[in-house]
C-alpha cells in the first residue's frame, strides 16, 4: 500500500495479512474507483491520444504550455491514485513498472507520448503477464522514441533500445550477454517505429512497423537463433525468449523484493520470487503472491525508508486529506528528490535509501509536513480536529499515524504541543518522526 487510512490496520488485523494480499491481488482486475475517476476528470490529457493532445494545442507539439500541462496532469494523477484508489497494490505496481520502463521527458516529444504509454502499455498489464507487459512496452511510442528506436533502421543501427531491453528491462546488466548480443537485439527491432505528424495527423504518435527499414539477415541473441527474413517476428521471438529467461526471473524478483521488503533482500525470498515467476511463465500476480506471503516480507517492518511519493501519499491517506495533488505539492516532491516522471536516465528513480537521505531532502519532508498541517496547500483540506478521535490527542494521532502508542519518553516530549492551538505543530512533528519515515 501507499500507507494505511483510518481503520485499515484494524481491518487487516481482523482478516489476516494473507487474506488482504488475496483481496489486493483480486482488486487489480476491478475497474478504477468512481471516486478516483471523478478526481481525475479535470486532468484531460490523461485520456487523450497524442493526436488529440496536439489538436487541443493547435497542432503544435512545441506550443506554449503543452509539456507543462501534460507533465502536471500525470504527476497529479499519480498522487491522486496513490491516495484514493482501493486498488493499492495495483497502483504500487503501476509506479514500479513506470520506473522499470522509464521514459524521461527529455527527448524529442516523449512528453506527448507518455500519457498513452501509462494508459495503454503500463496500466492494462501491470498485474498480468510480464510477456504482455514487455510486448506493450516494446511497441510503446514513448519508449521507442525515448530509447531512439524510431531511428533504428537497416544499415544504420541504433543500439539504445536493444541495450536497455537486455540491461534494464529483462535479464539485467552483466548477466550473460555480449556486445554482439546487444547489436543483434537492436537489429531484431529495426523498423519498429512511430507514425509522425507529417505522415498521418490522425495516427500521429502511434506505433507502426516499417518493413523496408528492417534488417532481414539472421541474428543470434544469447544463444537464440533468429532465422533470416522473419520481419517483425524477429522482435517478437526475442521478446518471447527474454520474457521467461531465468536471468529475467531473478532480476525482476530482486527488484520486486527490493521494492517490497528491503534495500538488500535476503537471497531466500529473491529465489522464491524467481521460482514463482518461472513456474507461472512470468505471471506477475503469482510472483507477487510468493513474495508477499514470505516470512521475509512479514518481518520487513522498518526496513524500507519511504520514497517521497510514498511519504506524501501515506501522510495524505493517514490524515484523510481532500486534495488535488496541486502544483505546489509536486514542487515539494521534487525538493524531496522525486519529481514524478522527470527522472532522466532510463533506469528509473532509485529504490534504495541512500538516494533520499540527504539533509536537503529531509528538510523538504519536514517542510511538507509543516505546510500540510498548517493548511498551506490551498487545494488540500485536512480536518485536524477529527484526526485523533475523542480520547487522548497524542495517543489518537499515534494510532492513526503509527498504528500503535508511542513510548512514554517520546509522548512526554510531545506533551507541550497537545493543546488546541498547537495541534498543527504536533501533527507536523509526528509526520516528521522516524517512525513515519519508514514503511510499517
Amino acid at each position: 500500500m501507499f500507507g494505511p487510512r483510518a481503520g485499515d490496520l484494524e481491518r487487516i488485523a481482523r482478516m489476516g495479512l494473507d487474506a488482504f494480499v488475496d483481496e489486493q491481488l483480486a482488486a487489480a482486475a476491478e475497474p478504477e474507483d468512481a471516486e478516483v475517476q471523478r478526481r481525475l476528470a479535470p486532468l484531460d490529457t490523461l485520456s487523450k491520444t497524442p493526436g488529440q493532445i496536439l489538436e487541443k494545442y493547435s497542432g503544435d507539439p512545441r506550443g506554449p504550455g503543452i509539456r507543462r500541462d501534460i507533465l502536471l496532469d500525470l504527476q497529479q494523477a499519480a498522487v491522486i491514485r496513490a491516495v484514493y484508489s482501493r486498488r493499492q497494490l495495483f497502483e504500487v505496481m503501476v509506479d514500479f513498472w513506470n520506473n522499470h520502463f522509464n521514459v524521461g521527458f527529455n527527448k524529442k516529444f516523449d512528453y506527448l507520448l507518455k500519457p498513452d504509454d501509462d494508459r495503454s502499455s503500463i496500466r492494462p498489464h501491470a498485474m498480468g503477464t510480464f510477456r504482455a507487459l514487455l510486448g506493450a512496452s516494446a511497441k510503446s511510442p514513448a519508449v521507442l522514441q525515448s530509447l531512439d528506436n524510431d531511428s533504428n533502421v537497416r544499415g544504420k543501427i541504433n543500439e539504445n533500445y536493444g541495450r536497455e531491453l537486455l540491461e534494464l528491462h529483462t535479464v539485467g546488466a552483466d548477466n550473460g550477454y555480449t556486445q554482439q548480443d546487444v547489436l543483434d537485439a537492436a537489429r531484431a527491432f529495426t523498423g519498429w517505429s512511430i507514425n509522425t505528424l507529417r505522415e498521418d495527423a490522425g495516427k500521429a504518435g502511434t506505433f507502426m512497423y516499417r518493413p523496408r527499414a528492417h534488417d532481414e539477415d539472421a541474428k543470434t541473441v544469447m544463444g537464440l537463433r533468429i532465422p533470416a527474413n522473419g520481419g517483425m517476428k524477429d522482435g517478437e521471438a526475442l521478446l518471447d525468449f527474454l520474457a521467461v529467461h531465468p536471468n529475467t526471473a531473478r532480476t525482476l524478483s530482486l527488484k520486486l523484493c527490493r521494492r517490497f521488503i528491503a534495500d538488500a533482500p535476503a537471497e531466500s525470498v529473491v529465489s522464491a520470487g524467481a521460482a514463482a515467476f518461472t513456474a507461472s511463465k512470468g505471471d506477475i500476480k503469482a510472483t507477487l503472491s510468493a513474495i508477499l506471503r514470505s516470512p521475509e516480507f512479514k518481518a520487513s517492518f522498518g526496513q524500507k525508508i519511504k520514497r517521497p511519493l510514498e511519504y506524501v501519499a501515506s501522510a495524505l491517506r493517514a490524515m484523510d486529506a481532500d486534495t488535488t495533488a496541486e502544483p505546489r505539492m509536486q514542487q515539494a516532491l521534487a525538493a524531496m528528490g522525486q519529481p514524478l516522471f522527470l527522472w532522466q536516465p532510463p533506469n528509473g528513480f532509485p529504490d534504495t535509501a541512500g538516494a533520499y537521505l540527504g539533509a536537503s531532502s529531509f528538510l523538504a519532508r519536514w517542510n511538507f509536513a509543516l505546510d500540510l498541517a498548517n493548511a498551506a496547500y490551498k487545494e488540500t483540506r485536512v480536518k485536524l480536529d477529527a484526526l485523533a478521535g475523542k480520547g487522548d490527542l497524542i495517543d489518537g494521532l499515534a494510532q492513526r499515524l503509527f498504528g500503535g502508542p508511542l513510548p512514554a519518553s517520546i509522548k512526554i516530549t510531545l506533551q507541550p504541543f497537545a493543546s488546541g492551538r498547537q495541534t498543527p505543530q504536533l501533527v507536523a512533528l509526528m509526520l516528521c518522526a522516524p517512525l513515519f519515515q519508514v514503511r510499517g
